[in-house]
């Protein structure tokens, strides 16, 4: 049986350190799902778009990649936490093959840590660290048509017992949350932004979905910059033709933190 290709929210990075419904509803995840022979996570945290070499990707290619604690202002012994899975250069290598077969460049960077859009969630799902894990880039430059092709090249893997994740937000504006006064509709333009992805994933819309700057509501509102949510179609491209929402959450008024599987 081929594993699935998840979209995870992955929330606040205090997350690492206090319980929440998103922090049990990843634990339970990677104890329901069949256990990976490795994983691929694309996630928000790793941005090529202002990178002004020809390659449009980096791929992570070391043995064992370092956890990064790109966060700031959060409690001391976070800075501490490692997540110690292996990377898995042949994997890395057979990525960047895929990407070069198609005329896209890929860099593979063998000291190229995990940010915490990959570690936090992992090390809830996975916590024994066995795993082994390559990250691939995102690009909100090329925005979602180029994830979503992305995905595609890469959803063969998924037979091979691997399992595909995209690590974001379904909402993700953090100036809002310290905005004073706040924005009075904010609760609804999320709501009804979080609904219409929702809808429109269950439908299968993917045209509607790739179109999302021009057709979703509120979506500068949900998403100032791109880059929480471009991880969603890289899910969407690799997954399969069935989508199932997995959980809802919204913590401080308005970072949803959906969740999808695609199979």
């Amino acid at each position: 049986m081929a594993q699935p290709a998840l979209f995870i929210s992955h929330g606040s990075p205090i997350m690492a350190i206090k319980q929440s419904a998103t922090s049990d509803f990843l634990t339970s995840l990677g104890k329901t799902l069949k256990t990976p022979s490795a994983i691929v996570i694309f996630s928000a945290h790793f941005d090529m778009a202002h990178d002004e070499a020809a390659h449009n990707i980096v791929i992570t290619a070391g043995n064992a990649p370092e956890s990064i604690h790109d966060f700031y202002n959060f409690p001391a012994h976070m800075y501490n936490i490692k997540y110690p899975a292996p990377g898995e250069p042949s994997l890395a290598n057979d990525i960047a093959a895929r990407f070069k077969d198609k005329g896209i460049e890929a860099e593979l960077n063998a000291s190229q840590g995990w940010d915490h859009g990959v570690w936090i969630p992992l090390r809830l799902m996975y916590p024994q660290a066995n795993i082994p894990i390559v990250q691939v880039s995102i690009n909100t430059r090329l925005g979602a048509k180029a994830m979503y092709e992305f995905g595609q090249l890469l959803a063969p893997l998924r037979e091979q017992n691997i399992l595909i994740i995209g690590s974001g937000g379904i909402s993700h504006n953090l100036p809002e949350i310290f905005k004073k006064p706040s924005t009075p509709n904010r609760v609804q333009m999320v709501n009804e932004f979080t609904q219409w992805v929702e809808q429109t994933l269950l439908a299968q819309d993917t045209p509607a979905l790739l179109n999302y700057l021009a057709d979703a509501p509120h979506v500068l509102f949900n998403h100032p910059t791109q880059e929480h949510f471009l991880p969603l179609f890289a899910a969407m491209g690799a997954g399969g033709k069935q989508v199932e929402k997995l959980f809802s959450d919204i913590e401080m008024d308005i970072l949803a933190l959906d969740a999808y599987k695609f199979y």
